[in-house]
């Protein structure tokens, strides 16, 4: 029986393959083509790090994988083919935009046999000063933990030797001329002599080890104190040293094969990969930092809308609801909002949940002064965001020691939510943001997310409930807001049984949804039931989408697309529609995946008065119209584009409406 499901790990590969297109689109400059190239190996990189756990865990276990019938080691098989795939267009795209780049007279990436004498005598004298004293030849051992990026394998007549290479070097060494560069690597290779002599070297390769990281926080109990929680998590940490192999890299030069590495490692010839070219192309970010001062190679850059100089955002606030749209709106508009309330008399308490932010916050900072000035502020830093735990340990000292009341919410679910309260007087009056990104001035350039500001006290007091809710660990129920794990996907599954209700009885009504991630079966089932009757459904989703086409009937009305462009979307927005007469439209923190849905701490949000709403609508149909950064999903499970004569990019089209305004409003 054919499975009604896709597999969300070939379907995240699906998406990597998308970004890896970029490299291909005319439209996009040389040097943000080549960063594409970076984040599709950032992307495969985090995919062996997390998710191979759960296939190796499905192999070792014997299970078959109840969504798709799938066995583990038909998924590894299933692994490897697609990214043999994406591998084999990724590296065209590299050598011709190389090529591209020398024709140009950007850079040229050399080879040895193309460098001059001069080159080669320039290269020479860094190994020699920079390189040669690092390298430190070791009898290879499998049950050695790889810690560099990449590694040297020597072959000599009986042993087998390797070297890391250091990663505290640059991979691009400049060779004495204007632009030209050649690969740490390969000067390594070549000019290192007295090595390979002394080891009867017959064969060198370089390769890498990736190293299943996805460690389980196996410590979680709601009846852990602060302290105890503090301390399991450092041990966590502290013991989370690479795991089980999960993947090796080598370069195709050479006579050994994969099976040879197989062998090495102990692992299975599907989980070794021959590449093409070097290793690792998130090198490419190198190039990118060198070169982007070059306008011509880069995307535009744009300004943002901020606020108003002279206009209090508060007081605004105090009669108006606002709705932002970043990148396009400016974070620094979020950090207006909280600095009034700050230096705001009236204001005697902050409430803010706190999962990634860049080093240096002004956000923190914000809060560190608020606290010293007497405002009782309360700060939900949860612990548990995945390689920023350590980040986000430093992050929660520095408020407590500011004396910010301190909170890591909920022990089993991780706090996802995004929510920043703000209240003044005795009636706890004030204001509350929600929003579909991270508190990250950094991220926020370049993820598309919606941030909602309101001081309608429905809002306020379902905030207020929500933070105590953190604090107590009890449920709590809401005027308006949703949260998970036990009130988002009632919500969801509701709100579509609700259309599918409407449009049998009118003949009219519909779901819009955007997602970065659709791999819930609940949710999926609940389409699925409505689509057979007729119910569309209009479903953007980034990445991976679990979801399949053309198994409800011949009255299926489901589209699917994925937007991938010069900016990251982000944003979660839900847009139900119930026949002609009324509508509801949704913001949150969550995903459609059972992760989101079951095991975390996310909040939706209902956008009810006509400003807000009406822009979140206008918002929807740009999605909509979009076709130039669109991929469609098809009955096969593979995504294409529709190509159009006049195409319309919802990023590129907000892009240049910038230059007409300034400000927010």
């Amino acid at each position: 029986m054919k499975s009604k499901y896709y597999n969300r790990d070939l379907s995240w590969l699906l998406f990597d393959n998308r970004v890896i297109d970029q490299a291909y689109n005319p439209n996009v400059p040389i040097l943000e083509k080549l960063r594409f190239l970076a984040i599709a190996s950032n992307n495969l990189d985090e995919f062996f790090k997390v998710r191979m756990h759960n296939i190796y865990s499905m192999i070792g276990s014997r299970k078959i994988e109840k969504r798709t019938g799938l066995m583990g080691t038909e998924v590894l098989s299933l692994v490897y083919e697609f990214n043999i795939r994406n591998i084999t267009k990724q590296y065209e795209a590299f050598s011709l935009l190389m090529e591209k780049c020398h024709d140009k007279n950007i850079f040229h990436l050399m080879k040895y046999y193309e460098l001059s004498d001069f080159e080669k005598q320039q290269v020479k004298d860094y190994y020699n000063e920079t390189v040669a004293h690092q390298l430190k030849v070791e009898d290879f051992s499998s049950d050695k933990q790889f810690k560099s990026n990449l590694n040297i394998l020597m072959q000599s007549q009986g042993n087998t030797y390797m070297a890391a290479i250091p990663d505290g070097l640059d991979r691009l060494v400049p060779t004495g001329e204007p632009d030209h560069f050649i690969l740490l690597e390969d000067v390594i290779l070549n000019f290192a002599e007295d090595i390979f002599s002394k080891y009867d070297v017959l064969k060198s390769y370089i390769f890498r080890v990736t190293y299943d990281k996805n460690k389980k926080y196996d410590f979680l109990d709601q009846k852990l104190t602060d302290a105890q929680y503090l301390s399991k998590m450092t041990h966590y940490l502290n013991s989370r040293d690479p795991r089980k192999v999960t993947r090796v890299e080598f370069e195709c030069a050479g006579p050994r094969g994969r099976s040879y590495f197989a062998g090495l490692f102990g692992i299975s010839k599907k989980s070794v990969y021959k590449i093409p070219g070097p290793i690792d192309l998130k090198l490419l970010n190198s190039f990118f930092k060198k070169y982007k001062s070059q306008a011509n190679l880069i995307f535009p850059k744009f300004r943002s809308r901020i606020w108003k100089d002279k206009k209090d955002i508060l007081k605004y606030l105090d009669n108006n609801d606002l709705l932002l749209e970043y990148p396009y709106d400016s974070f620094s508009v979020f950090l207006r909002y909280l600095e009034e309330a700050v230096d705001d008399p009236k204001t005697t308490r902050i409430c803010i949940t706190i999962y990634r932010t860049e080093k240096n916050s002004q956000l923190v900072n914000l809060l560190q002064r608020a606290a010293k000035k007497g405002i009782d502020v309360t700060a939900v830093v949860e612990l548990r965001a995945r390689f920023d735990e350590e980040h986000n340990l430093l992050v929660s000292d520095i408020l407590k020691s500011s004396g910010v009341k301190v909170l890591y919410g909920d022990r089993v679910n991780k706090v996802h939510s995004k929510v920043c309260l703000v209240l003044q007087g005795a009636d706890d009056t004030g204001y509350v943001q929600v929003g579909t990104g991270n508190y990250n001035a950094i991220t926020s350039n370049v993820f598309s997310d919606i941030s909602f500001f309101t001081s309608d006290m429905t809002y306020v007091h379902d905030a207020a409930k929500f933070f105590k809710r953190l604090e107590t660990m009890q449920e709590t129920e809401y005027d308006l807001l949703a949260t998970s794990p036990n009130q988002l996907k009632p919500m969801i599954i509701n709100n579509i049984k609700r259309a599918t209700k409407e449009y049998l009885r009118v003949g009219k009504g519909q779901v819009f949804m955007k997602v970065n991630g659709l791999t819930d079966i609940d949710i999926i089932n609940e389409i699925y039931r409505a689509a057979r009757l007729g119910l569309p459904f209009r479903l953007i989703v980034r990445g991976p989408c679990s979801l399949k086409l053309g198994i409800c009937g011949a009255r299926e009305d489901i589209v699917v697309k994925s937007i991938v462009g010069e900016l990251l979307e982000h944003s979660r927005i839900f847009h139900f529609q119930y026949g002609d007469s009324h509508d509801e439209l949704w913001i949150s923190s969550a995903d459609m995946m059972t992760r989101n849905l079951d095991r975390r701490v996310e909040i939706a949000v209902p956008i009810i008065h006509d400003k807000p709403k009406k822009k979140l609508l206008k918002i929807i149909k740009m999605y909509s119209k979009d076709t130039e950064n669109s991929y469609y999903l098809n009955e096969n499970g593979e995504y294409f584009k529709k190509h159009k004569t006049f195409g319309i990019s919802a990023q590129q089209t907000w892009l240049k409406r910038l230059k007409w305004k300034k400000y927010v409003i």
